[in-house]
């Protein structure tokens, strides 16, 4: 199966091509504000790498939120251009979930983290069942310092992007996950059946809202 992911929920800016389940190439920056006008370059690039044509495109995956209102809505608005024109479906994949599959932790229970903005931040946590893991709902949380959440972080993997200054508690260990095409596309690989949406007109961003207080 060949696919054409795209990741820009954040201010990393990223797409890629994976070829049976693995990134064959990959074109990344950390770009803020930068993703309307780079992303098509990005692509450019990327077909330079590997003369790939889009007609040969099983499907192309994306990533579908939370993160960067704007960013979600770039991302997905360029794999509803490429999908239409070339009649692909599309498969949305959670960017957290995406997260903990990048990480490649061996872990029992995990949290992610994403920043939104300010104190603002996504939290989901997930279990780990056989090879597979399973994810809560995901919770907008407004915190200052990791120990707010001190009664979820026991025994448990915490994983991040963009959440540095949380850490203050220098006991707590943490894995920092940049976010990738080669994780949003390696994993729509493995959930192809679950996940395709052969009519992307229907797809939108997966915002979370409202935030509440932590601590």
């Amino acid at each position: 199966m060949k696919i054409l992911a795209i990741e820009t929920a954040t201010d990393i800016c990223s797409i890629g091509f994976i070829n049976n389940g693995k990134c064959a190439a990959l074109v990344e920056d950390r770009i803020p504000r930068e993703h309307a006008e780079r992303l098509p370059l990005f692509y450019q690039e990327l077909i330079k790498q590997t003369d790939l044509e889009l007609n040969n495109i099983d499907t192309i995956a994306v990533s579908i939120g939370p993160g960067s209102f704007t960013g979600l809505r770039i991302g997905l608005s360029y794999a509803k251009g490429l999908a239409y024109s070339h009649s692909k479906p599309i498969i949305p994949v959670p960017t957290l979930e995406s997260l903990v599959f990048g990480s490649n932790i061996d872990f029992k229970n995990a949290i992610v983290l994403l920043l939104s903005h300010g104190n603002k931040y996504y939290l989901q946590q997930f279990q780990k069942s056989g090879d597979s893991y399973e994810g809560d709902e995901i919770q907008p949380i407004e915190l200052h310092s990791i120990k707010e959440l001190v009664d979820l972080t026991k025994d448990t993997k915490i994983i991040h992007y963009g959440c540095e200054k949380l850490f203050d508690d220098k006991s707590i260990s943490f894995e920092t996950i940049n976010p990738s095409a080669r994780f949003i596309g390696e994993l729509a690989a493995i959930n192809y059946d679950k996940w395709v949406n052969k009519e992307p007109y229907q797809i939108v961003p997966q915002y979370i809202s409202p935030f509440k207080i932590g601590g």
